[in-house]
């Protein structure tokens, strides 16, 4: 009977409340039939790979199953591609390691853990759109509205079809935004403040930095400070800074052990990019409303890049509910609000003067290495669509005994919305992944570097791809897979600066391990990704072994000096006959594991603290 009585107790307790009850179950009915809409192209056949940029991102994936299943090591370093780089401390590599999609990864087929880290990510997006929209109002629907608006919008399959897989850590963007609003919790009636959600929303921006967010994390943490100094002005606090600032902080901290060797790496070879684009009101109509949204389509204003950097059909329903947002939007968090997103829109806009928003921005460090400026638009969207949400709330608290009957009405419109959106978003995710996994078998044999692509493993049209030759245990000196070495950088000459490595057939290739002075052989007698063993006979006493992979100075070998000979890895030798073990670790990751365990140890402080019963 207790156990009855409990049932009744979480059951409705109104009519309105059974209204929500039906309504929410049809708003997600809506929301996870857009998605499979959206998607169901990637199922047509299970066995296939994505074609332009996603080639790299398959590489560095794959390279992460590969050095932990075959080698039992951590993939430090990335042997394959451009004569040897960083792998850990890549922006877009290593990026399944500390993620939810890991495990898929470990026991599934290439193709198929892709799709569930795709088809994941469209989930873990739309949960946290809804979650953040609950936070303004408690309409079912408007929630569903903002979800189906963002999840997956045409921006949305553009950059997935295309291959740009660090699109997917926008899904931690609605994350990281509720959980600062529940930790400011300037609105009492959507729950009193919890400072517990700070550390939420610092783990959720460490995700991004695991996941490879290299637009969305600066640009969700711009919107939290923009958010955070505009609420600091509307409650008169200094507490929605300092939230902010903390959160910062411990998203720092329990991201260090990768975003110390990232940032080792970015300063080493910094990519700054001119980012003269503008975009012109007729296209920004186009971007959001044209119906032509496909990979190839082409719209008059959009003067740089293809269409799949531009385009973000959500239709004129969702521009005129966002609009209305603009309009009506006031209140203590919802003006900030407001505010936050136009100032991400005026920043979409482009370079279109000097002293616009975006050229301004630019100038600071990390916004140097980025350009498309269109890409802000999305993270603004979701913003002003949160906005709207507001004042449709409050406009339905007026509305009486009717509201039940408005609310079944909105779901039907946001159904339409769905369909609509879902459409359009449609067209790319068609060719998403339309290439067959290449024929070719694993090899974890013995290895050798060649300049290209091997005869035979020319995959999908692209000279310059990585994963067959992964998958066949053999390395290129010609690459896409890392900024500073990519071929697009290469001299009159051919030549980059940094790329020490030769492949088989060029003029200065003497083997993957050689004697560089004097007498003596030097053989590869093991080999892996992180660490290679070398076996020297016949050589004399100050003479230097070489590594044929590209110089960074995590390389080590034990008790000899290293040094950086034309780019590449050196160790001096004591004696004719030895054996040298060349080992790779980024010098910056041992002290963000540090920083990492002071940072969970003080939130566990903190947590036992505010615990504690006042005396």
């Amino acid at each position: 009977m207790s156990a009855w009585r409990r049932l009744r107790a979480r059951l409705p307790q109104s009519k309105l409340g059974w209204v929500f009850a039906v309504t929410t179950a049809l708003s997600w009915a809506v929301i996870l039939g857009m998605i499979g809409f959206v998607l169901a192209p990637t199922l047509a056949d299970l066995g296939t790979l994505g074609s332009q940029d996603w080639d790299q991102m398959e590489s560095h994936r794959y390279l992460v199953d590969k050095t932990i299943l075959r080698y039992h090591q951590f993939p430090f370093w990335n042997p394959y591609a451009c004569g040897g780089h960083p792998n850990w401390g890549g922006f877009e590599s290593g990026t399944t390691v500390v993620s939810p999609w890991m495990p898929f990864y470990l026991t599934m087929a290439l193709p198929h853990a892709m799709r569930v880290e795709v088809w994941g990510s469209a989930l873990l997006s739309a949960v946290g759109a809804w979650l953040l929209a609950s936070r303004f109002t408690r309409s079912p629907a408007v929630r569903a509205l903002v979800v189906v608006a963002f999840a997956v919008n045409g921006r949305w399959a553009l950059q997935i079809a295309s291959g740009h897989t660090w699109h997917l850590a926008y899904a931690w963007t609605p994350w990281v935004l509720y959980f600062y609003d529940r930790a400011v919790g300037a609105d009492a009636s959507f729950g009193p403040p919890r400072r517990r959600f700070v550390v939420l929303a610092g783990a959720c921006i460490a995700m991004m930095v695991y996941t490879g967010g290299i637009y969305p994390l600066p640009e969700t943490i711009f919107t939290v400070a923009l958010y955070g100094v505009f609420l600091a002005a509307t409650t008169r606090s200094v507490r929605p800074i300092v939230l902010g600032a903390v959160s910062g902080l411990l998203s720092f901290g329990l991201a260090a052990p990768k975003l110390l060797p990232m940032l080792e790496v970015l300063s080493k070879h910094p990519r700054p990019f001119e980012s003269p684009e503008t975009l012109d009101f007729g296209a920004f109509a186009d971007v959001l409303t044209s119906h032509e949204q496909d990979m190839g389509s082409a719209h008059a204003g959009i003067n740089m890049w293809g269409w799949h950097e531009w385009g973000m059909y959500v239709g004129w329903a969702v521009v005129a509910a966002a609009l209305l947002g603009v309009v009506l939007g006031r209140g203590t968090r919802e003006s900030p609000l407001k505010w936050t997103g136009l100032i991400l829109v005026a920043l979409g806009f482009g370079s279109f003067d000097p002293h616009a928003p975006w050229p301004m921005l630019h100038h600071f460090p990390v916004f140097q290495t980025q350009h498309v400026p269109s890409r802000w638009m999305y993270p603004a969207l979701l913003v002003l669509l949160t906005v709207t949400g507001s004042a449709l709330e409050r406009v339905l608290r007026r509305t009486g005994p009717v509201r039940g009957w408005l609310e079944v009405a909105l779901v039907a419109g946001v159904g339409w919305i769905a369909y609509d959106i879902g459409t359009i978003s449609r067209q790319p995710t068609r060719h998403m992944f339309a290439t067959k996994m290449p024929a070719a078998a694993e090899s974890t044999g013995p290895f050798h570097i060649e300049q290209h692509l091997p005869a035979g493993m020319v995959y999908q049209g692209d000279y310059w791809s990585s994963l067959m030759p992964e998958m066949a245990n053999i390395g290129t000196i010609d690459c896409a897979t890392f900024p500073a070495l990519h071929n697009y950088w290469r001299d009159q000459e051919g030549h980059i600066a940094g790329l020490g490595a030769h492949g088989v057939g060029q003029k200065d290739y003497r083997g993957e391990a050689f004697i560089r002075d004097g007498a003596g052989t030097a053989t590869v007698t093991k080999w892996t990704p992180n660490e290679v063993t070398v076996e020297v006979h016949g050589a004399q006493a100050g003479e230097h072994v070489v590594l044929n992979q590209n110089w960074d100075p995590g390389w080590s070998a034990s008790g000899r000096q290293l040094e950086n000979w034309e780019d590449t890895v050196s160790a001096d030798l004591h004696e004719p006959d030895a054996t040298v073990v060349f080992r790779y670790r980024p010098p910056t990751f041992w002290p963000g594991v540090l920083v990492f365990f002071v940072t969970l140890g003080w939130i566990g402080w903190a947590y036992r603290h505010a615990r504690r019963p006042d005396p």
